[in-house]
Formats: C-alpha cells, sequence, structure tokens
C-alpha cells in the first residue's frame, strides 16, 4: 500500500463505506442526547428551587446557545479535514467545543451547568464520527 492510497480502500470497499448523511445525522443525534443528559443530570443534581420542567426549558434554550454552534463546528470542521488522524482531529477538536460550553456559566447561578456541559462537549468529542465524510478521506498523513 502506498501513503498515497486512501487507507478506507484496504479496510472496505467504496460501497461498504457509511454516507456522510448518515454519519452527520448520527453526528447531531448524538450531540442532543449528550446535551439533554447533561442537563437531566443537572436538574437532578443541582440544588434548585425550579422544577424539573424550568430546567428542561432552560436546557432546549441553551440548545441555540451552545448546541448549534458546537454541531456546526463539529460538522463543518468533519468535513473539511479529510487527511487528519482521528484521534488528533478529537484532541483539537476538545478545546474549541470547551469554549463554546461557556455559556452554560450565566443559564444558573450553580456550578453543575458549566461542569456537566463542558463533559457532555468532550464525550461528544470522544463520539463523534470521524471522518466525517469516509468516501473523501485520504488517510492521515505521514511524516
Amino acid at each position: 500500500m502506498s501513503s498515497a492510497e486512501p487507507i478506507n480502500a484496504t479496510i472496505a470497499g467504496e460501497d461498504d463505506l457509511p454516507s456522510a448523511g448518515r454519519r452527520i445525522m448520527r453526528c447531531v443525534l448524538t450531540y442532543v442526547v449528550l446535551h439533554m443528559a447533561a442537563w437531566v443530570a443537572v436538574a437532578f443534581t443541582a440544588p434548585l428551587d425550579d422544577s424539573f420542567g424550568q430546567l428542561m426549558g432552560i436546557a432546549l434554550g441553551m440548545m441555540a446557545f451552545t448546541g448549534i454552534p458546537s454541531v456546526l463546528l463539529a460538522v463543518g470542521a468533519g468535513l473539511a479535514h479529510t487527511r487528519m488522524d482521528p484521534v488528533r482531529f478529537r484532541c483539537i477538536m476538545a478545546f474549541p467545543m470547551v469554549l463554546l460550553a461557556l455559556p452554560a456559566v450565566g443559564a444558573i447561578a450553580v456550578a453543575e451547568p458549566i461542569a456537566f456541559q463542558v463533559l457532555a462537549h468532550i464525550a461528544f468529542v470522544s463520539l463523534m464520527p470521524v471522518p466525517l465524510a469516509p468516501r473523501r478521506w485520504r488517510g492521515p498523513l505521514t511524516g
């Protein structure tokens, strides 16, 4: 195998690769599930007088501030990087994803939202499908 040959060609046939659309949908659904799980954890651990329904309303509002930019960053970067090693890509993505969790600081007057939101973003980066467009992935750069 030469270094210019796509690594995916040796692992699976071209028809066996999942489509980019399915992987993008998996990316979005993974984020939504992790975001809601983080806010359910906030609802059960935060010492607040707010009801569970009120906290879930805050969680849906935070989806606009943290979720949409996070998913757009993940999808855009995942589609753009076609030669980066998946582990390196995840490590590089972790820092901006943690920064995108910062609006959770102003959500409630306790520390649980930011802690769980940061954990959800780190889990998302770890579980995000990489490469996002397997048919365009040319393998990691060597050297």
